[in-house]
């Protein structure tokens, strides 16, 4: 009976890992926050922290968003104004020194907030009632690409420090 349930969660959870295989990670940084990724190609968009000095956020521009184009060779490059008006943009709001709260302009009804924790940038976001520095998200778009039906979130429990992931799924 341990054996068939454990089968059975494998494949109810094997839609989620394969969704992502084959895809590339963007280099680290002391600075990288989180990236977006999603089911239409690889490119990768990414969100890094903003310092005017070694240890504080920049108050006028706290978060450096830009695209990996993974499709030709990986190069950086700046969101087009579509991109960042009806996608991944964000909107901010200074909460206090080196603490905002913002929204992506994708989904502005979830509100995130980036923090130094220990001299190191987080971003935090509440799925599901549970509090998670976040590492990374994946979009399931429609076929068109102009929807997305899930978000995964992948991070760590605040409290308890253990890697997660939780599921938002997206009604319309």
């Amino acid at each position: 009976m341990k054996n068939q349930l454990l089968i059975i969660l494998f494949i109810i959870s094997m839609p989620a890992c394969l969704a992502q295989e084959g895809y590339p990670e963007p280099p680290d940084t002391h600075k990288r926050l989180f990236y977006i990724q999603h089911s239409k190609n690889h490119n990768t968009y990414v969100y890094d922290a903003n310092f005017s000095s070694s240890t504080r956020i920049n108050d006028s521009d706290p978060i450096d968003v830009y695209q990996i184009d993974y499709k030709k060779d990986g190069t950086r490059e700046e969101l087009t104004a579509l991109q960042r008006k009806m996608a991944y943009g964000i909107t901010f709001n200074r909460v206090s020194e080196n603490r905002f709260e913002f929204t992506l302009a994708a989904y502005p009804e979830k509100t995130l907030t980036l923090a130094l924790h220990s001299g190191h940038p987080i971003v935090t976001v509440n799925i599901n009632g549970k509090d998670i520095e976040l590492e990374r998200m994946f979009l399931h778009c429609n076929a068109l690409g102009t929807g997305v039906s899930k978000i995964e979130f992948y991070g760590k429990d605040l409290k308890t420090k253990k890697k997660l992931t939780e599921i938002m799924h997206i009604s319309k």
